[in-house]
C-alpha cells in the first residue's frame, strides 16, 4: 500500500499538469467500449496512447478546441478507468450517474485550478457523495479503515503540500472499492484516447 504522497508523485511522473486540472473515475463492470458510449466521446477521434503521451499525435481537425474535453480510458480489472485532464466532465453528476447505472458503481476524484479537489461516489445511477476530498465520504467509511486525510495544512512550503497526501490517500480508498490501487503498469500501458466534443 502506497504511502504519503506515494501514488501522487507517480501520476504526477507521467502527467506534468496533475496539479492543475484532472479527474478520474472506476467505474465497475464496463467495458473501454461501453465507458466512452456513456461519457457520450466522439468515438472517431479514438486513438491508442499513454497518459504521458495524452496531448501527441494531435493534427489538422483532430486538434482538440479549448472547450472540449481530453479523456483516456482503459480496462482496470474488472472496471474501467477514465482520466480526463481537459475540463471534468466525467465527474458531472450526469455522467457519474450513467456510469454507475444498472447495479454498478463509479468512484473517482477531480480538481482544477489548485483547488476544489472533490471526491465521488454513486451507486446504481445514483449520486450518494459528492464532497471534499478533506473528509472521508460517509458511503466509503467501511473501506477506509486507518485512512485519515492530513490534519495539518499549515506546513511550510519546503515541506511539500498536505494536497498530495490527501490525493494519495484518496487513491489508496479507491484502490480498496476497485480490488486494486492504480500502478507503474496500468500508467506504461496505452489506452484509448477520446475527445469530449464542445467547440463545433
Amino acid at each position: 500500500m502506497a504511502s504519503g504522497r506515494d501514488l501522487y508523485d507517480l501520476l504526477e511522473s507521467h502527467w506534468e499538469g496533475l496539479a492543475h486540472n484532472f479527474a478520474a473515475v472506476w467505474s465497475e463492470g464496463l467495458t473501454v467500449e461501453e465507458t466512452a458510449r456513456r461519457l457520450r466521446v466522439a468515438p472517431e477521434t479514438a486513438a491508442t496512447v499513454t497518459l504521458a503521451g495524452l496531448p501527441s499525435g494531435f493534427g489538422g481537425d483532430e486538434m482538440p478546441g479549448d472547450h472540449d474535453g481530453i479523456v483516456l480510458v482503459g480496462q482496470f480489472a474488472s472496471w474501467s478507468l477514465a482520466i480526463q485532464v481537459q475540463w471534468l466532465d466525467i465527474t458531472n453528476d450526469r455522467e457519474l450517474s450513467d456510469l454507475s447505472r444498472d447495479g454498478g458503481r463509479a468512484v473517482g476524484i477531480g480538481w482544477h485550478g489548485d483547488g476544489g479537489h472533490r471526491i465521488y461516489h454513486a451507486v446504481d445511477g445514483q449520486v450518494v457523495d459528492n464532497l471534499p476530498m478533506e473528509v472521508i465520504p460517509p458511503s466509503l467509511a467501511a473501506e477506509a479503515e486507518g485512512l485519515e486525510m492530513p490534519a495539518t495544512w499549515d506546513v511550510p512550503v519546503d515541506q511539500g503540500s498536505p494536497t498530495e497526501e490527501m490525493i494519495t490517500t484518496s487513491l489508496v480508498l479507491i484502490g480498496r472499492v476497485t480490488g486494486q490501487e492504480i500502478d507503474q503498469s496500468w500508467l506504461d500501458t496505452s489506452h484509448t484516447r477520446y475527445l469530449i466534443r464542445r467547440s463545433r
